[in-house]
């Protein structure tokens, strides 16, 4: 019997196992850079930490990390994964989240972000759930604490807009029982949906929100 061998979805090649990148798409898959705000996750370009814009307006977030940038073989990765339907490709996501948790937070429960209602219309899936699906699979806690309200993206709004997260209303779900939380998300662009979902927890009582996202736009 011939054994088929695994191919990375994104170029072809072989891979370690089904729904993982080869060797080659993941070395140009980067982590959080160290030379990146702590808060939002910039580059500093060789500026203090954390940035000029941080430093003006602290964020609501304690601190932020992500795999990397929405480019290259990770932006590939999540578009195939959010847009393409295959919620296989969520548990190498998770898995490389998860060595970021376990390296900054270990043991602190984590809140997915929620979708809006006419997303998991369209396309039958919530992509930030998926990956926390596959944590929990790793004995992660995951608290579905919050849900959200109105169905207008950020994707319509400009910059300014966004930053004001006019279209980002979420409100408390259960009550909160830890003093630290991580909120996951898929794409940060602004910041505003991770900083508008830890100002509402924070308000309930947690004392440090960090956040965590596949990529930064």
């Amino acid at each position: 019997m011939t054994i088929a061998n695994c191919a990375c979805p994104l170029c072809g090649a072989d891979s370690p196992a089904y729904f993982e990148p080869c060797a080659d798409c993941s070395s140009k898959i980067f982590q959080f850079d160290p030379d990146a705000c702590e808060y939002c996750g910039v580059d500093l370009a060789g500026s203090s930490n954390p940035c000029l814009e941080c430093r003006s307006n602290p964020p609501t977030l304690d601190a932020f990390r992500t795999l990397g940038d929405w480019s290259g073989p990770l932006r590939e990765w999540l578009s195939a994964f959010k847009y393409g339907g295959d919620t296989r490709m969520a548990r190498w996501l998770s898995d490389k989240l998860l060595e970021i948790y376990n390296e900054n937070w270990t043991g602190i429960p984590i809140v997915p972000v929620p979708p809006r209602r006419a997303r998991i219309f369209h396309s039958g899936i919530d992509p930030v759930n998926e990956i926390a699906r596959w944590m929990r699979k790793r004995g992660i806690k995951i608290l579905r604490l919050l849900k959200r309200r109105g169905n207008q993206t950020q994707k319509s709004l400009n910059r300014f807009e966004r930053l004001q997260a006019s279209a980002l209303k979420y409100e408390l779900k259960s009550k909160i029982e830890s003093t630290e939380i991580v909120v996951l998300d898929d794409v940060s662009t602004t910041g505003a949906t991770l900083n508008t979902c830890a100002g509402v927890l924070k308000s309930a009582g947690a004392e440090r929100v960090y956040g965590l996202a596949v990529c930064k736009d």
